[in-house]
């Protein structure tokens, strides 16, 4: 008797291009909020002190440049 496989052979390459990219995105902007938390986690609180000065002094040569800052207003739907 013959085997009889009742599935689809299409090669899993085969997936929408538009979709998969977009899904390499999500995970790629996952993975990078991610590490970003986890290496705010494991900071010191001197390491974290430097960075917040590295921080300063970066707006600030932003501002001397002729850079402007605009703020936001919180959308409160996207904390749902």
């Amino acid at each position: 008797m013959a085997d009889v496989d009742d599935y689809d052979e299409t090669d899993d390459n085969d997936v929408d291009d538009s979709r998969s990219e977009e899904t390499k995105q999500d995970t790629e902007e996952r993975l990078r909020k991610e590490a970003d938390v986890a290496e705010a986690e494991s900071l010191t609180v001197t390491a974290k002190q430097q960075k917040r000065a590295s921080l300063e002094d970066e707006i600030a040569a932003f501002l001397a440049k002729g850079g402007k800052i605009t703020e936001v207003p919180a959308d409160e739907s996207a904390n749902d």
